[in-house]
């Protein structure tokens, strides 16, 4: 495959990402649970029993904390390259945690905090104030959107994988392993 073909088809497939995101939460709901089954469905993850672990990080953990978009992000860059076992210590933590870092101050930089009730406006812990939200459709398109942004960011880092693609982490493995 060409550098042009590769360019062509990363850029494909975050499109398709960012899209496919978008659409689930528009219809269904469940930022944390649209941004992995599109991620799962995009890049070969799918696991059902994740996907239904997902349902509790939705709103910022059902409470308005650290978006659930993001944290699916995470989860899927877990799943590609996170620990196997265990017994792998802190040096099978590293590849996971460089790609992580990446993944939230993009997020960080687009959007200007990781907190869902600071970008929703919305108090996550008050149920009047939830079924007025799920009612307000800029609302819904506001998380529909960067649900789409943050498919596309994960897929984008994926894709940038090379063999300095986690460049704190050798710094990092060697200050816990003191």
């Amino acid at each position: 495959m060409t550098d042009h073909e590769m360019i062509k088809s990363k850029e494909v497939l975050k499109k398709k990402a960012r899209e496919k995101a978008y659409r689930y939460e528009f219809q269904f709901h469940g930022c944390s649970q649209a941004v992995l089954l599109t991620l799962q469905e995009v890049l070969g993850l799918e696991d059902e029993l994740t996907f239904k672990a997902a349902s509790a990080l939705s709103a910022g953990l059902c409470s308005g904390k650290t978006c659930g978009a993001l944290t699916a992000g995470v989860m899927a860059l877990g799943m590609r390259h996170g620990r196997a076992h265990i017994k792998d210590g802190v040096e099978g933590l590293m590849p996971a945690l460089g790609y992580t870092q990446r993944l939230v101050q993009r997020f960080e930089q687009e959007f200007g905090t990781t907190s869902c009730r600071e970008i929703s406006g919305v108090d996550w812990m008050d149920l009047q104030a939830v079924a007025e939200a799920m009612a307000n459709s800029e609302g819904l398109e506001k998380c529909a959107q960067l649900c789409g942004k943050v498919a596309e960011m994960t897929v984008e880092i994926l894709s940038e994988a090379t063999s300095d693609a986690t460049p704190n982490t050798k710094l990092l493995s060697a200050c816990l392993l003191k």
